[in-house]
C-alpha cells in the first residue's frame, strides 16, 4: 500500500499553499467568532455521533461551511488545519503523527471548501437555503470525489463501485446544512451568535455522551461474543480456535463494497462471529477424526447449522436471523445442506457468510493475496454466489490479511470435513468409545462365558426379545461399569445380545464438562477482576465453608421473610464492612431466585476467620454459565433463564461470590469481610 504518489501528492501542495495564503488575509478583529466556532469544531471531530451502524457523524463540516460564508476562505482554512491536527492527535495516541496522511486529510477538506467557496459567490445572490444547500452540495460531492481518488491511488480501489448508496448518504447532512447555517446567520451581532452557538454545542454533547454509551454498550456484548466463541471453538477442536472472529473480521471488511445495509451491518457481523455454534452440540471425535468421516459421521456434522438455530434464536428473536446460520452450507448449484437451496434462493446473508468462511479456510493454507484471490475465483458458480466473489479484489486480501494476523492458525490435515481436523492431535480418539462384544444366548446356554455378566438379566433380555419380535435396549450398570445392551432376536428361541462398554465415553464427558468449567471459571474470575469464582465442583465449594452458624429451608413464598430475619440477626453478631441493607438485598435476590427457577432450596450461614458466608443452594436445572459474563460486562442486562440483572446485584453488593452449577442444582456462596475492632 503505497500511500505517496502522484494524487497524495498534489493535495500536499494544496494544503501547503492554502495555508500560506491564508496567514496574511486573517483580521484580528475577526478572532473572536472565529476562536469561538474552531473550538467547537475541534470538539465535534474528536467526539462525533457515533451511530447504531458503526458509523460517525462529525459535524464539524457545518463550522467549516459557516465561517467560509460567515468570515470567508482563509478562515475556514484554518479551522481545518486547527480541527484536523488535533483529531489526528487524539487518534494518534502513541508514537509519531503521520504528517503525509494529515496533509492528504487537509489537501482534500481545502480543495473541497474552495469549490464550496466558488459556489457560494455564484449563488449567494438569490435565496439564503437554496445558496447554502448549493454549497453543501458542492462541498460533500467534491470531498465524495476526492475520497474515491484516494481509494483508488492507494488502496486500489474501483471508483464509484457505490456511488448511488453514498449520494443517497448525503441526503442528512444536506438537510443538516440548510436547517443550521441559515439560522445562524440570522444573528448579525458576534456576541447574540457565540451565545447561540454555546447553547446548540451544550445539546450536541449530550447527544454525542449517549451515541457513545449506546455504542459502548453494543461494542460489550460484542466483545463477549467473541471471547467465548472463541474458547468453545478451541474445547471443540484446536483447529477450529478463533475461526468464528476471523469471519466476523472478514465480512466487516466486505460488507461496505458489498453495498449491504449498514442498519443489518452488526447483526450480520454478530450473527458471522457464533456460525458455527452448532459444532457444540456436536461429538467432539468427529472433528478430531484422522482420515475421512463414515455417512453417519457426514450426517451428524451437517446437522450442526439446524443443532444452532435453537441457540441462535435465544439471543436473536427474529427468524430470519436464525435463517442466516440455518443456510450457510448451502451452495449455489443446490448441492448444499441442509435442504438443497440454490442461486437467489439462499439468504443474501448465508451466501455472505459462506463466502467469508471459505475464505478463512483458503487463509489458513494460503498468505499470497493473488493465491488466495484465484483459489477463491474457483469456487465461484458452484459453492459460492458469482456476484459477490466477482466483488471481492485483491486490496480486500490485503485488508483482511493484515486485520486477522493477530489470530493464530491451527494446522490443518488435508482430510476430513472442511479439511478442519487437527493433525496435531495425538490422543486415540476411540479410546473414548469403550469396547464392544456379542453374547449368544439360547436355551439354557450363554456364549461366551468370560463376560461375567448377571444370567438373569442376559435371559430376561432375550426372552422378551423373543416375545416381541423386535430389538429390545437396556442399560446395566455392574462392577463399575455402565454398559449398553442391545438384544436381537434371531427367530429360533435364541438372541443375539450387542453389549458396548460406555463407562469410557462417561467419564470423558464429564472430564469435558470440568474443563468448560475450567475456562469458564479463568474468564470470569479475569473478567470480574477475582471476585467471582467459578467453582469446578462441589466438593471444592464446600471446602471455601467455615463454621456453620444457622440455616432456613426455602420452599414457599413466606421463607423469604424468614431467610430475611436470620440475615439480620447473624449480622448483628458479626457485623460487615458493606452496608448491612445490601447484604440483605444480595443474598435475598439469590433466595427469591429459588422460588423462580428451582425447587428445594435452602440458606445456609458459616463464619470462616474474617469472612461470613451465606450459602444458597437449590435442586434446579442450574444456571447458563454463558449468561454470567454478560451480567458483568453488560450494563442492565438480563435473562429469564437465570439471575439475570440479579447476578450483577450481587456482584455488586459483596465481596466474593463462588459458583458451582449443574443440572442437579446451583450453589452460591456470597461473602462478607467482617469489620475488624479498630481498638483491638
Amino acid at each position: 500500500m503505497k500511500v505517496i504518489n502522484w494524487y497524495t501528492i498534489s493535495l500536499v501542495i494544496v494544503a501547503a499553499i492554502s495555508f500560506v495564503a491564508a496567514i496574511p488575509d486573517i483580521n484580528s478583529s475577526k478572532l473572536k467568532v472565529f476562536i469561538i466556532m474552531t473550538a467547537i469544531v475541534i470538539i465535534l471531530e474528536i467526539f462525533p455521533i457515533k451511530l447504531p451502524s458503526g458509523d460517525q457523524f462529525a459535524a464539524g463540516s457545518i463550522g467549516y461551511l459557516f465561517l467560509l460564508i460567515y468570515d470567508g476562505f482563509s478562515y475556514a482554512v484554518l479551522a481545518i488545519y486547527c480541527a484536523t491536527f488535533a483529531y489526528y492527535i487524539k487518534s494518534l495516541r502513541r508514537g509519531r503523527i503521520p504528517v503525509i496522511r494529515l496533509l492528504v486529510t487537509i489537501g482534500m477538506y481545502v480543495v473541497s471548501v474552495l469549490a464550496s467557496f466558488l459556489v457560494w459567490k455564484l449563488t449567494s445572490n438569490y435565496n439564503i437555503l437554496f445558496a447554502v444547500g448549493m454549497t453543501a452540495l458542492a462541498f460533500e460531492l467534491v470531498n465524495l470525489l476526492l475520497i474515491e481518488g484516494v481509494q483508488a491511488t492507494v488502496f486500489k480501489k474501483k471508483m464509484f463501485v457505490n456511488i448511488k448508496k453514498q449520494a443517497a448518504e448525503l441526503i442528512i447532512p444536506l438537510i443538516v446544512y440548510i436547517v443550521v447555517i441559515p439560522f445562524l446567520m440570522l444573528y448579525k451581532s458576534d456576541k447574540e451568535l457565540i451565545v447561540l452557538v454555546l447553547y446548540t454545542l451544550f445539546f450536541l454533547l449530550i447527544v454525542v455522551f449517549f451515541s457513545h454509551e449506546f455504542t459502548k454498550q453494543l461494542s460489550l456484548r460484542k466483545s463477549t461474543s467473541s471471547a467465548f466463541i472463541q474458547v468453545l471453538e478451541g474445547r471443540i477442536a484446536p483447529s477450529l480456535s478463533g475461526h468464528g472472529n476471523r469471519v466476523g473480521i472478514i465480512i466487516e471488511a466486505l460488507l461496505e463494497d458489498f453495498g449491504y445495509p449498514k442498519r443489518s451491518r452488526n447483526d450480520l457481523v454478530q450473527v458471522a462471529v457464533i456460525h458455527d455454534i452448532g459444532k457444540a452440540l456436536i461429538p467432539s471425535q468427529i472433528f478430531n477424526k484422522r482420515g475421512d468421516l463414515t455417512l453417519s459421521e457426514e450426517r451428524e456434522y451437517q446437522s450442526h447449522s439446524e443443532k444452532a438455530v435453537q441457540i441462535v434464536k435465544t439471543m436473536f428473536p427474529k427468524e430470519k436471523i436464525s435463517d442466516w446460520i440455518l443456510f450457510h452450507h448451502e451452495r449455489w448449484d443446490g448441492k448444499g445442506f441442509p435442504i438443497g437451496l440454490h442461486r437467489e434462493e439462499i439468504p443474501l446473508e448465508s451466501r455472505i457468510i459462506a463466502l467469508s468462511n471459505t475464505l478463512d479456510h483458503i487463509i489458513s493454507r494460503q498468505k499470497d493475496p493473488e493465491t488466495i484471490l484465484n483459489l477463491l475465483d474457483t469456487k465461484s458458480g458452484t459453492f459460492l454466489d458469482p456476484n459477490l466473489v466477482k466483488k471481492v479484489e485483491i486490496h480486500h486480501i490485503e485488508m483482511i490479511l493484515e486485520e486477522i494476523k493477530n489470530f493464530p492458525f491451527h494446522e490443518e490435515s488435508p482430510q476430513g470435513v472442511e479439511n478442519s481436523i487437527n493433525k496435531s492431535s495425538q490422543r486415540e480418539t476411540y479410546s473414548k468409545l469403550g469396547e464392544s462384544f456379542f453374547i449368544c444366548v439360547g436355551k439354557g446356554t450363554i456364549t461366551p462365558q468370560e463376560q461375567n455378566l448377571p444370567d438373569s438379566v442376559l435371559y430376561s433380555l432375550a426372552n422378551t426379545a423373543n416375545e416381541r419380535q423386535d430389538v429390545v435396549h437396556e442399560t446395566l450398570v455392574h462392577k463399575n461399569r455402565t454398559l449398553d445392551l442391545y438384544t436381537q432376536p434371531l427367530g429360533t428361541g435364541k438372541a443375539t445380545i450387542f453389549v458396548h462398554n460406555l463407562t469410557p465415553f462417561l467419564n470423558y464427558r464429564r472430564d469435558l464438562e470440568k474443563s468448560i468449567l475450567e475456562s469458564y471459571s479463568e474468564i470470569v474470575k479475569t473478567l470480574s477482576n477475582n471476585k467471582i469464582i467459578v467453582q469446578t465442583s462441589k466438593p471444592d465449594l464446600i471446602k471455601e465453608l467455615g463454621e456453620f452458624l444457622d440455616s432456613v429451608t426455602i420452599r414457599k413464598n413466606s421463607d423469604v421473610p424468614k431467610s430475611r430475619e436470620v440475615i439480620k440477626t447473624i449480622i448483628i453478631h458479626n457485623p460487615v464492612e458493606l452496608d448491612s441493607m445490601k447484604v440483605q438485598i444480595a443474598v435475598t435476590e439469590a433466595v427469591t431466585n429459588i422460588l423462580k427457577h428451582a425447587t428445594n432450596g435452602e440458606l445456609s450461614v458459616f463464619k470462616k476467620k474474617e469472612k461470613l458466608q451465606f450459602l444458597i443452594s437449590d435442586e434446579g436445572s442450574g444456571i447458563p454459565l454463558h449468561e454470567v459474563p454478560k451480567t458483568i460486562l453488560v450494563s442492565g442486562y438480563t435473562s429469564k433463564r437465570s439471575l439475570g440483572q440479579g447476578f450483577k446485584l450481587i456482584s455488586k453488593f459483596s465481596d466474593g461470590v463462588h459458583i458451582f452449577t449443574s443440572a442437579e442444582g446451583t450453589s452460591i456462596l456470597i461473602e462478607y469481610n467482617i469489620l475488624q475492632d479498630r481498638n483491638s
